[in-house]
């Protein structure tokens, strides 16, 4: 008779609210809700009270902040402290008739390896969610600070091979990467990006009068804000039923730089930045939007992973203008499920923009193929059966 299981989720994302970190999480634990043999919890050692109540219960699913805002300086100062309340949270938590599972999303840090030691002593088996390439950690980022933290990461991340009974990646570099670490001696389950269908129910085609563009997600130098809002100022010189709207948020540097450029364009009335949006209000603005555009740059960091916003740009069935990196090209054709373009090109913006503004059924009929792929290969629903059969694997 197969035991319970008693999945802990840890590691670097904010809970219970976020961005792609947040929402990957998020959508393994939605699709294994129909599982009933398996429990769920979240138990974060820290994070910001900014944007969360540190503890409570989200979606029938108890989570629990060991230390709030515990950030830089505090962090260094009070490490033992957090180390020994998030040992006595792992074995609080730990369910002796059940199978004990830690699912740790992101890279080892200071903070966490101590804990996962011990979690692994007293019977917890490992995975680790391996989504990022952080020895790339010049693309993530304009603070000093972010850089340092994740160059510190990459160095402890060498203690996955010590620790994992199973490794989950993102993207087949990452696998690469990861069967080379551990030596081909711990399994590995290739899981890229995921969306939960149901937030993005298809809707029948209406006419509207202004077509608008977007941009979603972190404002960092991987994501190529400039380029699109390059391409936007030529495509708005020609076309005045066109309007630009962005979400999301970066460091201070990134966002001091994306205002900057957006105060010197000759079309910044139709250029709308929404902020950092709830997820009801962020999946709104997805499905009222006509073209999202994916314009992550080729730098190594943007081509080790996989961005999470095209599974959800996908799940719209509008046409989806992506950058040929990572993974992209294993699952989209250019011209038949999405538009797909070469990084770093303002150029292949407005080309890929002009071809889809042109020829609205050819539009529809790449939104509709896109959402297909999206529905096929990101649905969360099937990626959580085959992510639960992983872990009854190991």
């Amino acid at each position: 008779m197969t035991k319970k299981i008693n999945l802990i989720f840890m590691g670097g994302f904010t809970y219970p609210h976020g961005m792609a970190a947040t929402k990957r999480i998020q959508n393994i634990i939605n699709a294994l809700k129909e599982f009933p043999d398996v429990e769920t919890r979240v138990i974060l050692q820290r994070q910001s009270s900014q944007h969360n109540i540190l503890s409570g219960v989200y979606e029938n699913t108890p989570y629990e902040t060991v230390m709030g805002d515990l950030f830089r300086g505090k962090l260094f100062v009070s490490l033992p402290i957090l180390h020994s309340k998030t040992k006595s949270a792992l074995k609080r938590t730990y369910k002796a008739n059940q199978e004990n599972v830690i699912y740790f999303y992101g890279p080892l840090f200071i903070d966490s390896v101590i804990p996962l030691q011990y979690a692994e002593k007293i019977g917890y088996k490992i995975i680790f969610d391996v989504t990022e390439d952080f020895g790339q950690a010049k693309g993530v980022s304009y603070s000093f600070f972010h850089y340092l933290r994740i160059r510190l990461a990459d160095m402890f991340s060498a203690q996955i091979k010590r620790l994992a009974s199973g490794i989950v990646v993102i993207s087949s570099y990452l696998e690469d990467q990861c069967r080379e670490l551990t030596q081909g001696r711990i399994p590995l389950h290739y899981m890229s990006v995921s969306v939960d269908m149901d937030l993005f129910p298809e809707k029948p085609d209406t006419e509207k009068p202004t077509t608008t563009f977007l941009y979603a997600g972190s404002f960092g130098k991987k994501d190529g804000i400039l380029i699109l809002l390059d391409a936007f100022d030529k495509l708005a010189e020609r076309h005045d039923d066109i309007s630009l709207a962005l979400t999301g948020r970066g460091d201070a540097q990134a966002m001091k730089e994306f205002f900057a450029r957006v105060e010197k364009s000759s079309y910044k009335d139709r250029i709308n930045y929404k902020g950092y949006l709830n997820d009801e209000d962020y999946n709104a603005l997805l499905n009222h939007i006509d073209i999202p555009c994916m314009t992550r740059v080729d730098l190594a960091f943007a081509n080790a992973g996989f961005p999470f916003k095209l599974g959800e740009f996908l799940a719209t069935g509008k046409p989806v203008i992506s950058s040929r990196v990572s993974d992209v090209e294993r699952f989209l054709v250019d011209r038949k499920n999405a538009m797909l373009i070469q990084p770093d090109s303002s150029e292949e913006v407005i080309k890929a923009a002009e071809y889809l503004l042109t020829d609205p059924d050819t539009a529809r009929a790449i939104g509709k193929k896109g959402r297909e792929v999206a529905s096929l290969s990101f649905n969360n629903k099937q990626q959580g059966k085959d992510l639960l059969a992983f872990i009854q694997s190991l």
